[in-house]
Order: C-alpha cells, then sequence, then structure tokens
C-alpha cells in the first residue's frame, strides 16, 4: 500500500470517528429542553381536540427531589384558582339552584375543576412530614398554559402540569388546573 494512501485512510478514519462523536454529543440535548418537549406532546395527547390548541406559556423545567412534586406556594395558588372557578360556577347556577344540564361548558369546566381537586388531594397526601434529609432528584416539572376548545367547539383556558423523569423520557404524573 502507498504511503499517501495510508495516511489518507488515516485522515478519513479521524474525519469519520470525529464527526460520530459530534454528532453524538450534539444530539443528546439538555434535560431540561427534553423535559419541555415531553410536556408538549404529552399536551397534545391529553387534550380532546390537540388541533386547536395554541400554547401562550411554558414554565422553565424545574427540578422536584423526592416525591414533593409541589411546594407549598403552588397548592396555595392551585387551591386559590379553584376557589375562583367555584365561584364562577356558583354564580352562574345561583348556588346550584339553578342549574342548566344543557350547559356543556359549565360542565366541562366543573369536570376539570373536580379533576384538579382530586389531583391536588393526591398530591398532598403524598407530602410527608418535614424531615431533615435530602432528597434525592427525582425529575422535571413542567407547566404548560394553553387555550384550546372542547370536542363541542367551546374555548377553553388551562395550565398543565407534568412531572417527567430524571432523563426527561416520560412523564411520572400530569393533571390540569382550568382558569378563567
Amino acid at each position: 500500500m502507498k504511503p499517501g494512501m495510508k495516511l489518507a485512510i488515516l485522515l478519513i478514519s479521524c474525519i469519520a470517528i470525529w464527526s460520530g462523536i459530534f454528532f453524538f454529543a450534539c444530539s443528546s440535548s439538555n434535560p431540561k429542553q427534553r423535559a419541555r418537549a415531553v410536556a408538549e406532546k404529552s399536551l397534545m395527547a391529553c387534550v380532546d381536540c390537540p388541533e386547536t390548541v395554541e400554547i401562550k406559556a411554558f414554565s422553565d423545567a424545574d427540578s422536584v427531589f423526592g416525591r414533593e412534586y409541589i411546594t407549598l406556594d403552588e397548592r396555595v395558588a392551585i387551591a386559590t384558582s379553584m376557589m375562583k372557578i367555584s365561584s364562577r360556577v356558583m354564580e352562574r347556577t345561583d348556588n346550584m339552584d339553578n342549574i342548566d344540564f344543557d350547559d356543556t361548558e359549565l360542565a366541562g369546566l366543573m369536570e376539570r375543576q373536580m379533576s384538579a381537586m382530586a389531583a391536588l388531594r393526591s398530591l398532598t397526601g403524598m407530602i410527608p412530614e418535614e424531615s431533615d434529609k435530602p432528597k434525592s432528584f427525582t425529575g422535571w416539572k413542567v407547566k404548560v398554559e394553553y387555550e384550546a376548545k372542547t370536542v363541542d367547539g367551546k374555548p377553553y383556558h388551562s395550565e398543565y402540569w407534568f412531572i417527567i423523569d430524571r432523563n426527561a423520557d416520560c412523564v411520572i404524573k400530569s393533571f390540569e388546573i382550568p382558569l378563567l
């Protein structure tokens, strides 16, 4: 084999190896970015009419430690939001005395509110007593605020919360918070 041919093969091999290393280094994205992508994909799978979804805002991926998925401040904010929804429902139904069973918009709002309250209760029940032991990193929390339409074509505004595993590969838990 000619000396120039050996040098050419060596050069091509080095370029191929370094190209492969560069490709794999660039293709493995940041877990926070993957968490956002997983949240967006999961949102489209969760809503009834994904073609009507208009994403208004994404939160930054926030670290989750142990099984404490939501903080006390977030629990208070969710409970306050649910109180506003309850007030709206009570106002529209005259304190549940005048319920219009044909009002699918109100029924959908009540259903989303009850689902959110059930999720909040289940998450609150999972929070152990405060301890001094540090908790291990569990994954990421991403909130997506969006507007969409129901199957009946009625618009609604919500926020979906996604708890995603540490590698940002799959959703561990998700729930929807209706917004006004």
